[in-house]
């Protein structure tokens, strides 16, 4: 073909045409909008700020990082301490084992470096979500014989807000079992078109092997099929024949049926997994609970929404208009890319608790979409088997596992309604097609891929990836600290906020160590515990971390010896009441003598009001204050005839507290049992001070005189300033000290490769002057370089003072 110079128009026509028709470009326009998902992602080193469902990804991190052979493939979240003081397994094991091991598997590469395995983690699910829609076009291109049609409806269908938000979420009920269902549904396709029962059979054995989703598709795809064959065996007999005839030709037909072969399989292979899971999780709780009462059996009953405690506490969500209103609210949202959705899409992402919250115009179209798309079916010559399993596949996944299915905080469900949205836009393009060109829907395509990466980009702005939670990436770091001190096998007990935001997220950060759930332990185990990890640091006592920032190590022994001590030379206590509560430092210590468990039972809670509501974070300025309230176990120190439990205070300047205990009353109302109002100051305590004077008065000169003038007292440093403002040890400026040593071979493997270890912390005020300390390592000193500089908004930083000295005595 040539084309005339003088018709610019109708060449660029004719070259659109030929464009059209090369059988390359509708995947290759697939892959284009697919990577704008990779591209939009910014850091997935980390979990993020929003992430809803942090605990889920380190839950599943942590299973993945402890399967092994030397386990048995068990899996566990955690190695924890049974009520003898031996190392016993919290089992995890109601799910296939296959998501998990490839998550292992990508993993393996990177050892113990947390932030590379939460980020291979991630790009695992963001292939699995490429692969699903993948399969999705190739299914749909089989059905419509046009790859045009097959790429607009997936393309349009997976810029759903609950697809997109859910795409990199390290998640095993999320992308990895979609992509199993997909993987069924093509297979379902190949088996209609060409008849290739054994592809269908492994590509379901496959996807089995990946989550329990594929049930709810092959449930409706082999009743039709059997109902289809009977309908077919019926009419092959002749009315003037015997009914025994008839019956006997039937059931014929039906046990030779391949719809039968494949349910029987499917429920055997799931029954083989299922036995595997149990056998493991009834030889890790070391066969000392019956068979019937395995925490993965009793999660069954859960699920399905059966249990009668559930029933009894959740009846709101259960209900059925309630139910069957947030299923189409759900199906609402897959079918409306995420472009075009206001922010109901953003509001079906967080906690919708009440039936009165959810938008009307979602269940309305949820409602329309899922009819339509049913109603549609009857128009359509071939698949309509395939599809409408696939269309109904969410709706029966959600009345299988209702327990599930009704509760707000599940939104990941609303992913298995895809097949509402795949089937919904597949008829809807069939229909245009019908009624214009396949030119046409061509263009369409282009619109369609400019929604989805429209969608994506919207969609990473809500979880945006760059705004990571500054406590993650600290807690990784410092949590590696922990990892290079201790030993797999070392029993560590955590009491730091930790147990405030997510348990499991330190089960993930520290697989391989057994951690002690809380010092409610018997005495005969807490005695086998080694560590303990703590988000306080106690005045003088030094940590085995120094160069963390918000987690620290210390050995048990000389933690717990070291509070009581503290306690045994306050005077007097800051408050006396139920608790009798004292301060050192930027720590709370809460002690009573002849306790009881009823003491402990009630929560306490720990206000902070602030000198300056600025330092709060935006989700707590609203409010004017912190909360750090906590239960006795998750501080606990010491329990007993004595209960001393522990609580952090922040770092900025406070104006006064709030705390006490109270009890919760069923009808979301409290009653206090004892309560305190009053100023407090973070600071050192009245001790601590009066032994820093007396370091001070004897020193006579000070080590450093800067800004602040730096003494040093045995292993530890002493930074003071005299006429002091607030603006001196702002929340903005930190003090740094870098720790050179005679002999390098004293640093840590990762500190090794800079040639110094590094201390960041913050002072406090007293009155006029301004205190910090820092604790100094066991190791000789060649010099230091310390000072203050302040943290700027994009990561740099500008030095206020600095000064390099050396250390006459640096060691103990």
């Amino acid at each position: 073909m040539t084309f005339s110079k003088k018709e610019p128009l109708k060449n660029a026509i004719h070259r659109l045409a030929r464009l059209r028709s090369s059988a390359w470009l509708p995947p290759a326009l697939l892959l284009l909008a697919l990577s704008s998902v990779f591209l939009f992602g910014g850091d997935r080193a980390y979990f993020y700020k929003d992430d809803a469902s942090i605990g889920h990804s380190a839950k599943v991190l942590a299973i993945a990082d402890n399967l092994s052979l030397e386990h048995h493939f068990w899996m566990f979240t955690a190695q924890t301490l049974d009520k003898d003081g031996k190392p016993a397994y919290s089992p995890y094991n109601r799910f296939p084992i296959g998501g998990f091991a490839l998550i292992k598997l990508a993993n393996l590469p990177f050892g113990n470096d947390l932030s590379a395995k939460i980020y291979a983690a991630r790009m695992l699910m963001l292939l699995f979500f490429a692969a699903a829609a993948v399969l999705a076009y190739l299914s749909l291109r089989r059905i419509a014989s046009s790859r045009w049609i097959a790429l607009t409806a997936a393309l349009l269908a997976f810029s759903s807000a609950y697809c997109l938000y859910y795409s990199d979420m390290i998640f095993n009920e999320a992308v990895i079992d979609l992509f199993a269902v997909i993987l069924v549904f093509h297979g379902m396709v190949i088996f209609e078109q060409e008849g290739r029962f054994r592809q269908l059979l492994l590509k379901t054995f496959a996807a089995l092997l990946l989550g329990w989703h594929v049930y709810p598709l092959l449930l409706p795809f082999i009743a039709f099929g059997l109902l289809r064959e009977l309908i077919n065996a019926q009419s092959g007999v002749s009315t003037h024949q015997r009914a025994l005839r008839r019956i006997k030709h039937t059931s014929i037909s039906l046990i030779r049926s391949r719809y039968l072969t494949l349910g029987v399989a499917a429920l055997l292979f799931g029954i083989s997994i299922l036995t595997f899971n149990f056998t493991n999780e009834y030889f890790a709780l070391n066969r000392e609970i019956p068979p019937t009462e395995l925490p993965s059996l009793q999660s069954s009953t859960i699920r399905t929404g059966v249990d009668p405690y559930l029933r009894e506490t959740y009846e709101q969500y259960l209900s059925w208009p309630n139910f069957l209103e947030r299923q189409f609210y759900r199906i609402g949202v897959m079918s409306l890319p995420h472009a075009f959705s206001p922010s109901y899409a953003e509001l079906s992402l967080s906690y919708v608790s009440h039936r009165e919250m959810l938008p009307r115009a979602f269940v309305i179209l949820g409602i329309e979409a899922f009819v339509a798309s049913l109603i549609g079916l009857l128009f359509i010559r071939r698949y309509k088997i395939t599809l409408a399993a696939l269309a109904l596949s969410g709706f029966c996944w959600a009345l299988l596992v209702r327990g599930n299915a009704a509760f707000p905080w599940h939104n990941h469900e609303g992913l298995f309604h895809i097949g509402v949205a795949l089937t919904l836009f597949l008829l809807i393009f069939l229909c245009i097609r019908k009624l214009s060109s396949e030119r046409f829907v061509a263009a369409l395509s282009v619109a369609a891929l400019l929604i989805f990466a429209l969608s994506a980009w919207r969609m990473a702005q809500i979880n945006n990836p760059n705004q990571t939670s500054e406590f993650h990436k600290v807690a990784i770091a410092d949590f590696e600290n922990i990892r290079n001190m201790t030993d797999d096998g070392t029993t560590i007990w955590v009491n730091s906020m930790m147990q405030h935001r997510d348990r499991r997220i330190a089960d993930y950060y520290l697989t391989g160590r057994v951690i002690a759930a809380s010092s409610r332990e018997p005495r005969n185990r807490r005695s086998s515990i080694d560590f303990v990890i703590t988000d306080t640091r106690p005045y003088g006592l030094a940590s085995l971390t120094p160069q963390n920032q918000i987690l620290f190590l210390y050995e048990l022994d000389g933690f717990e010896k070291h509070i009581n001590q503290t306690i045994a030379q306050k005077d007097e206590p800051l408050i006396r009441s139920d608790f009798d509560v004292y301060q050192d430092g930027g720590m709370l210590i809460y002690a009573k003598d002849a306790c009881s468990g009823e003491d402990v039972s009630q929560k306490f809670f720990l206000v902070v009001y602030p000198d300056n509501e600025n330092v709060l974070s935006d989700d707590r300025r609203q409010h004017g204050y912190d909360d750090f309230s906590f239960q006795f176990q998750d501080r606990a120190v010491q329990s007993g005839e004595r209960c001393i439990a522990i609580a952090p205070l922040p770092e900025y300047p406070i104006d006064y507290i709030h705390t006490g205990q109270y009890i919760d009353r069923a009808d979301g109302s409290f009653e206090y049992t004892w309560e305190w109002l009053g100023e407090i100051h973070r600071g050192i305590s009245s001790t601590a001070l009066a032994a820093i004077d007396e370091t001070i008065a004897q020193a006579g000169e000070p080590l450093i005189r800067s800004e602040f003038d730096v003494y040093q007292d045995g292993s530890m440093l002493i930074y003071v300033k005299d006429d002091c403002g607030a603006e001196d040890i702002d929340a903005g400026k930190k003090f740094f000290l870098a720790l050179y040593p005679a002999d390098e071979s004293d640093l840590s493997d990762d500190r090794r490769q800079y040639g110094y270890d590094n201390i960041d912390f913050r002072g406090i005020r007293n009155g006029e002057r301004c205190i910090a300390t820092a604790p100094l390592p066991d190791y000789a000193i060649d010099h230091i370089h310390t000072g203050q500089y302040i943290d700027r908004l994009d990561g740099s930083f500008e030095y206020t003072w600095e000064v390099i000295s050396g250390l006459t005595e640096a060691a103990r």
